[in-house]
């Protein structure tokens, strides 16, 4: 009985694919055809590819097979059109048409699709107005000396770590990461010093990425119904529900720190100096602009954003760092000259021009997002192919940070001088967007770079490193973020 229905729900899916589906997205396969790409089956278009993949494989295969193909390069995934693009002419066009300010299909697998990080364009337009003053640099500023406190706490928690064996750092690190962005995003200390707490969290956010992240390569449990069905969907669940009791626990601490809607006063102007939660309390609370489900998608969302991908920038610079010990030493006598005494200025961390470099080659190394996605809303014409309208463009930034034809025969190895000014400026400026770019690039940029320099300078200062591994040894895992395998494994001396 079971084959019989197998049998005419195979004949009834083929019958509908090439009588009705396929007639009704005509001009869509007529300009795909008109792009490269490899054999499709019908239905299920390049998916054999990775049917017996995992994630690492499938990661291995797409770099393999991207490093030996001219973009742009077409993939049918089911019934979705992906098309690659990786040369910065091209990436500049598709990031700054308006028609592609929508994120991936795919990214809804990431939850939080009321987050600006995955909310739709209107929603998106709406939030980034809002919460961009946020984020100035008169208010990071006023964050440094937070910063500058979880930093040294940081520092005198790896103490009983000296001269043992080497450890992956990464989750230390997070206790830094995730305490300041309580402190400064959220306003609140609930969990700042609970730091078994915050290692957990950390490594449930990172189970609970590679979980969804499975899903992506998987079309056939892109279906809701389907991916319900799954041993995943139930991991994730549980996940998902730990992620959130800290978001929770942020919403109930700030109940009575809330702004009180006033219906004498109609005209509601933000505060120059709210930070971002005050921000998304006032548009939820006072001038109801946003429901309070959207504000816990941003809470869910920035965390995540102040978190796993800061920490992750960090402890592999860090590791880089350990692998050449000369750009360490370097890093470590820019340091102890710029920065005097215990206290960390702003004007100290924009004098640590080395060290920028250090981070910019650690995340073109190794980019927090290994491939970002836009979906093409209407017909773009990019050079000399017209995109059409509902196609997944992907854009591989692991394989444009690491392209010969832009950072030379070398562009595998590790070398801060790729970012000496004279460099950067014969570079096209969309050859490197380890923060993104375009309209939809990264809100939180200049936050990210004070809570890495700050970290960086703190640890530097008191620690060298050390590690057995080798650029050439890292193994990668895709997720929400790139994530290293074989982990951040370093040994630590006190200078």
């Amino acid at each position: 009985m079971f084959e019989l229905l197998l049998v005419f729900f195979t004949l009834y899916t083929l019958t509908y694919y090439y009588l009705s589906y396929r007639p009704s997205r005509k001009r869509v396969y007529e300009l795909a055809t008109k792009i490269p790409g490899p054999f499709d089956w019908p239905l299920i278009g390049s998916v054999h590819l990775s049917i017996t993949a995992g994630s690492r494989q499938i990661f291995d295969y797409l770099l393999q097979f991207l490093h030996t193909t001219r973009t742009p390069i077409r993939a049918w995934i089911g019934p979705f059109l992906f098309v690659f693009f990786d040369k910065p002419e091209h990436l500049e066009v598709i990031l700054n048409s308006q028609n592609c300010v929508s994120k991936s299909y795919v990214h809804r697998f990431f939850r939080f699709e009321k987050g600006l990080l995955n909310c739709a364009p209107d929603l998106w337009r709406v939030l980034r107005k809002r919460l961009n003053p946020s984020f100035s640099s008169t208010i990071i500023n006023n964050f440094v000396p937070a910063f500058s406190d979880q930093a040294d706490k940081l520092v005198q928690y790896l103490e009983p770590f000296v001269d043992r064996k080497a450890m992956d750092l990464l989750p230390k690190v997070s206790s830094y990461t995730l305490s300041a962005a309580l402190l400064n995003l959220f306003g609140v200390n609930v969990r700042v010093n609970d730091t078994e707490y915050i290692e957990q969290f950390a490594d449930n956010a990172e189970k609970m990425w590679l979980l969804m992240w499975d899903r992506i390569y998987k079309p056939w449990f892109y279906l809701d119904f389907a991916y319900k069905l799954s041993p995943n969907y139930k991991k994730e669940k549980k996940r998902i529900h730990q992620l959130q009791q800290l978001s929770c626990e942020i919403y109930t601490a700030r109940e009575s720190l809330r702004p009180k809607p006033n219906p004498e006063q109609t005209d509601v102007k933000a505060n120059t100096s709210e930070i971002l939660i005050e921000r998304l309390e006032r548009m939820t609370f006072v001038t109801k602009e946003i429901g309070e489900d959207i504000l816990l998608h941003n809470i869910d969302t920035f965390l995540f954003a102040s978190n796993d991908t800061t920490s992750n920038v960090i402890a592999t610079t860090l590791l880089m760092m350990a692998m050449h010990p000369d750009v360490q030493k370097r890093v470590h006598k820019e340091v102890m000259q710029t920065i005097t005494s215990d206290t960390i200025t702003y004007e100290d961390l924009c004098s640590l021009q080395y060290l920028e470099m250090v981070i910019k080659e650690s995340m073109r190394l190794v980019p927090v997002a290994s491939v970002i996605g836009r979906v093409c809303e209407r017909e773009l014409k990019v050079d000399n192919w017209t995109i059409p309208a509902g196609t997944e463009i992907s854009i591989p930034i692991f394989k444009l940070h690491r392209d010969k034809s832009i950072w030379g025969e070398r562009s595998e190895e590790f070398d801060p001088d790729n970012f000496l000014p004279e460099r950067c400026s014969q570079r096209h400026p969309y050859a490197y967007l380890p923060f993104g770019g375009g309209i939809r690039n990264c809100i939180g940029i200049r936050y990210a770079w004070t809570s890495m320099k700050v970290g960086l300078a703190k640890l530097v200062r008191k620690y060298k490193f050390s590690t057995d591994l080798k650029l050439k040894d890292i193994k990668f895992q895709t997720s929400l973020i790139l994530l290293i395998h074989n982990r951040h494994m370093m040994r630590i001396e006190r200078r």
